[in-house]
């Protein structure tokens, strides 16, 4: 039932299209044929029934236009190849962590600038500044992308990391309401002494916990993006 939905939700332009070319065929069927070869009270019936049809017809044609006026394009749910947006139920961490991999080839160079400049609460952020909705989840990305980094030089960068990088990632996570997240990173940080051992544990464990964090503030304030 599901895939008949996605199927329906996803080809319903197509589908009205078919069915107005029916309509349309199925009325002059009607008042030619039907009307023509009746007579009375009987060819007042199929005349009536077929202009009915073409009412009908002009109805879905209405419809057609208005669904061809679709929905903005949502930078979660649009789907390249479909040319439209997917629907809320079939988004998943995937899809919001490849876009945001986009987001962050925006804000900066590579995996370790993060760490070298503010990227998140700055005025030369322009990709924030217009949508003030992804301050948390460029934070959780930040996070994330360092649990999945074997590259020694990204937790090198960590460690070096101006204090005020980490209290702009703190306030980001705490615009979600994620005060537990924020102060742990902060706490594993203040007391790293030179060593990302038990950050990249605490991280590694809670790949699931920023996963469902994203995927849940994403469809929570999907009208946001």
């Amino acid at each position: 039932m599901e895939k008949l939905k996605s199927f329906v939700r996803q080809n319903l332009k197509l589908i009205l299209f078919v069915l107005f070319g029916l309509l349309v065929v199925t009325g002059i069927l009607v008042i030619v044929l039907g009307g023509g070869q009746s007579d009375g009270f009987l060819k007042v019936l199929f005349v009536i029934f077929g202009i009915v049809l073409e009412l009908l017809a002009c109805s879905v044609a209405f419809l057609t236009i208005v669904m061809g006026e679709s929905e903005p394009a949502n930078f979660f749910l649009y789907d390249g190849k479909k040319g439209a947006n997917i629907s809320l139920d079939e988004l998943d961490f995937a899809r919001i962590d490849k876009k945001m991999t986009f987001i962050m080839t925006n804000l900066a160079e590579s995996a370790t600038d993060v760490w070298s400049r503010r990227v998140i609460f700055t005025q030369n952020s322009d990709i924030l500044r217009e949508n003030e909705a992804m301050v948390p989840l460029v934070a959780y990305k930040i996070l994330y992308d360092l649990a999945e980094r074997a590259n020694d030089n990204a937790w090198q960068a960590y460690l070096s990391a101006d204090a005020l990088v980490i209290e702009d990632i703190s306030a980001a996570l705490e615009l979600n309401g994620d005060a537990e997240l924020s102060n742990a990173f902060k706490f594993l940080f203040e007391n790293s002494a030179g060593s990302y051992e038990r950050t990249a544990k605490f991280l590694t464990d809670n790949k699931k916990y920023i996963q469902s964090k994203m995927l849940k503030y994403v469809k929570a304030n999907i009208e946001k993006f």
